[in-house]
């Protein structure tokens, strides 16, 4: 069967163009297929799903793909240059850091590293579900403990969760799904008081879209003072690389070492490491993606108000959203009209979270939301 080029391209997506090198491939029509890691996908629906960077990556980052394109036949031959343009920009040395295959790999690898049979990991919940479906594969007890009123991290309740057996805890800052914030303070104290043989993993996925916050602060700097932290970071999110597969941790040499040693052997590819270099050098576009979160954000938030819901204050580039309806009832009424919302999260099965979208998608989103849930302006 014969499938034309335009065809090829609508199938496969991103993901293929990223990795593969076709030399008639001009800006263009790169640009019109980085267009598929956006929120809403070419003559589909609009995806509100997976808390992407609905902006999607800088122009300065595509036309890096594309010049990158015809290496992509060789695999990469090191992650060091990468690993020491990232320690130089966070202050640390390069054996503190491990790129990996988004910060998703991370998770991976602290489970295997430090988890197992006779183990234990402490984390909140709701929270990102990731390192507890891996802690479970590696054989270790997974203890979940619910967040305060406040969605923040219920930290004294997790530590007395914790024990000699506890290999990890977890906390996730902003939480997802809820896009909470748990004061560094709070978090200094928790780390101060965890078992010694403890190894704290935080979750900075979110970080850049946190802004100015009295409470928060990056815990970058807290691996040169204290092995036991293990601080996972994204270039999905703020960088709009989710389809590349780019993350790192950053963590005493020690723990660097270990952690590496779970490392898939030629994990990260060649386009996705010249993709994330040439995003850390275009600051301008986080900025203005930052500020633009910001602003739909605040939209959201309005939009939600004005129709009387409750939706918790979020620190992310995502809200979580009381409906009042089972989430299912809500996810299947959206995917019939073209779009698609987040995951169940089952201790809040009346609330839905809603990757932000851009502005006339956001408003398709309300359009929608209307005839669901009819209101009064």
């Amino acid at each position: 069967m014969h499938v034309s080029r335009r065809s090829f391209f609508r199938r496969i997506g991103a993901g293929a163009v990223a990795t593969a090198a076709i030399p008639a491939l001009d800006s263009f029509a790169l640009a019109r297929g980085l267009a598929f890691t956006r929120a809403k996908q070419p003559g589909g629906p609009i995806l509100l799903d997976r808390n992407e960077n609905a902006y999607g990556p800088s122009p300065k980052v595509i036309a890096a793909i594309r010049d990158a394109a015809g290496s992509s036949n060789r695999y990469p031959r090191s992650t060091e240059e990468m690993e020491e343009r990232l320690a130089h920009l966070h202050g640390v040395q390069r054996d503190q850091v491990v790129l990996t295959c988004g910060s998703g790999e991370v998770l991976r690898m602290a489970a295997e590293a430090f988890l197992g049979p006779g183990k234990k990991l402490v984390e909140p919940m709701p929270t990102f579900e990731s390192l507890g479906k891996h802690a479970k594969n590696a054989g270790a007890e997974v203890v979940e403990v619910p967040l305060t009123k406040t969605y923040a991290h219920d930290l004294p309740a997790m530590l007395r969760n914790a024990d000699a057996a506890t290999g990890l805890v977890y906390i996730c800052n902003p939480n997802n799904p809820t896009g909470s914030l748990t004061p560094r303070e709070e978090i200094e104290d928790f780390l101060r008081r965890v078992p010694a043989g403890t190894h704290a993993l935080i979750d900075e996925a979110y970080h850049h879209y946190v802004g100015a916050s009295s409470s928060y602060a990056s815990f970058l700097d807290r691996p040169v003072s204290d092995p036991r932290v293990i601080v996972a970071r994204t270039f999905s999110k703020i960088y709009g690389l989710a389809g590349l597969r780019v993350g790192y941790a950053v963590a005493a040499p020690e723990v660097a070492r270990k952690l590496a040693e779970e490392r898939l052997p030629v994990g990260v590819n060649i386009l996705g490491m010249q993709a994330a270099g040439v995003a850390l050098d275009d600051t301008e576009h986080v900025r203005e993606t930052a500020e633009r979160n910001r602003n739909d954000r605040q939209e959201f938030m309005n939009q939600a108000n004005d129709r009387m819901l409750r939706a918790i204050d979020s620190h992310a580039n995502f809200v979580l959203l009381e409906s009042g309806r089972r989430v299912d009832e809500v996810l299947e009424f959206f995917k019939k009209n073209s779009i698609i919302l987040g995951r169940r999260i089952p201790s809040m099965e009346k609330y839905v979270r809603v990757s932000l979208g851009t502005p006339d998608e956001m408003s398709e989103f309300w359009r929608v939301w209307d005839m669901f849930l009819p209101h009064k302006m």
